[in-house]
């Protein structure tokens, strides 16, 4: 108790000696110059407000995350000082502009400050979790780095500062930073749950912590889109007023936002194809909600990516869109897949015939699109966004019927493989691959007809030797013991 208050009283009395020479500063500010006033003010102020709140924070937090807490409050304050700087002051303007000026940048060191070492911790609980999942269980062991529910009060004092800064400067070089802070508090969030929970048994399986987190981003993506359209339009109006001759200019987006839109899509397709290829349950839906919810993720994700594609163009950003939309495809055609208490290896054939089926339909919408929307070409140019995306959507029909192809090579030679315990010969099996064959094959036809390319005649060739495989391997007993 003694050490404890000792602790207290020096604590106190180093918030009094900060004030003290931050109020020393503005009092002999004219003996110094105007910047060392000004930094030695900055300085005592910061170093004051950090130990009151070294000294109001639990003492059972650890020390990463107290310094990062310390410097995001730090950084939401001089925000605030930043946006009432000057206000109900009888000071000239360049004062209150100077002022506003310094407390914006303190705002920002601090902020930056705070932002490496969450990204620091993040990166560390991305790397475990990601081990685990690659290895299919849990190591165990505590592996957090200082990682927990209080990081998330420390990005919402980041968010809010952040967006105190874009109100007060009416500034749109945040919005991307005010962007990546929200993406980290999604990452955030969804981290703090287990990768896999344990049965009573003592075996695991997986948690739908990804699923959350596969959601979470999509409708993160397209929130941060429709806000950002709402906004340029308001701007728009404006302008109809002030400013007519700036409405045949087009208004560019802020800076890096695109790119940031791209690279979250980018992430968005990775966590839809771990989905699509690794079945997750979700709570007391089962498989059925799990392939639902991110159906419906990949398909906000495109819709997003569209609306954005729609007044910027960027080539990261049309991939995006249309890898999500082609996985929106597949799991449409996997919602269709009987779920249940189904074994794996049971379950597995019917999601390859169903992402076979949703590859052909894809293949088929690409090249159709890319063919239609050559009249949008003047003189062999694109001058629209669905001129721009021509040659996007004939590499992405080649692409998912190359995938398709290679999903229904797996399934030719799926009896066969040493860790598959069935023949997979059943009458109702062996009509719905036969099936999705028979319609990719189908699709290869139209495509290689329309497009007349070298690579979808190959292609198209490769789909009959499939197909005829597929059935051959049906029809011969290969498993021992069946011949005599």
């Amino acid at each position: 108790m003694l050490a404890q208050g000792w602790a207290a009283d020096r604590l106190a009395w180093g918030v009094v000696v900060c004030l003290a020479g931050a109020v020393l500063s503005l009092i002999g500010r004219r003996a110094l110059r105007q910047s060392g006033g000004h930094v030695l003010f900055v300085f005592g102020i910061s170093a004051a407000a950090a130990l009151t709140l070294i000294y109001v924070r639990r003492p059972g937090l650890a020390p990463i995350p107290q310094v990062a807490w310390t410097f995001a409050v730090i950084s939401l304050l001089w925000s605030v000082a930043a946006a009432f700087a000057g206000r109900g002051f009888p000071v000239s303007a360049d004062r209150r502009l100077q002022s506003s000026l310094g407390f914006q940048l303190c705002a920002l060191l601090f902020g930056v400050m705070a932002v490496i070492i969450q990204i620091v911790v993040l990166i560390m609980r991305m790397i475990a979790v990601g081990l685990d999942l690659f290895q299919g269980y849990s190591v165990g062991g505590d592996r957090r780095y200082g990682f927990g529910v209080d990081g998330l009060w420390t990005l919402g004092f980041l968010f809010a500062s952040c967006g105190v800064a874009i109100w007060s400067a009416q500034s749109r070089r945040l919005v991307t930073c005010h962007l990546w802070i929200a993406v980290m508090a999604v990452f955030w969030s969804c981290l703090l749950a287990a990768p896999f929970t344990t049965h009573a048994a003592g075996g695991f399986e997986r948690s739908p912590m990804s699923v959350a987190l596969t959601v979470s981003l999509a409708a993160l993506l397209l929130v941060a889109v429709i806000i950002q359209r709402c906004v340029d339009q308001r701007i728009r109006w404006r302008q109809v007023h002030s400013d007519p001759d700036a409405l045949a200019r087009p208004l560019p987006p802020p800076p890096g936002f695109v790119v940031s839109c791209a690279v979250i899509g980018a992430a968005l397709v990775v966590l839809t194809c771990y989905h699509v290829l690794v079945p997750v349950r979700l709570l007391s839906w089962g498989y059925s909600g799990s392939r639902l919810a991110v159906g419906l993720s990949a398909v906000a994700g495109a819709w997003a990516s569209f609306l954005l594609l729609a007044r910027s163009w960027h080539e990261g950003l049309a991939d995006a869109a249309l890898g999500l939309s082609s996985l929106a495809m597949c799991g449409l055609a996997i919602l269709a897949v009987p779920s249940g208490n189904t074994p794996l290896s049971d379950l597995y054939p019917m999601l390859f015939n169903a992402m076979i089926v949703g590859l052909a339909l894809a293949t088929g919408i690409w090249t159709y699109l890319g063919s239609l929307w050559r009249q949008q070409l003047a003189g062999g140019r694109a001058w629209t966004t669905s001129g721009h995306l021509i040659p996007h959507v004939q590499r992405f029909a080649f692409l998912n019927a190359a995938l398709a192809l290679v999903a229904g090579a797996l399934m030719t030679y799926w009896p066969r493989l040493p860790t598959v315990p069935a023949m997979d010969d059943t009458l109702g099996r062996v009509t719905a691959g036969f099936g999705a064959h028979l319609f990719l094959l189908l699709v290869m036809l139209w495509s290689s007809r329309r497009l007349h390319r070298l690579t979808f005649h190959l292609l198209t060739v490769l789909a009959v030797f499939t197909t005829a495989g597929f059935m051959v391997v049906r029809m011969i007993p290969f498993a021992s013991g069946v011949v005599d």
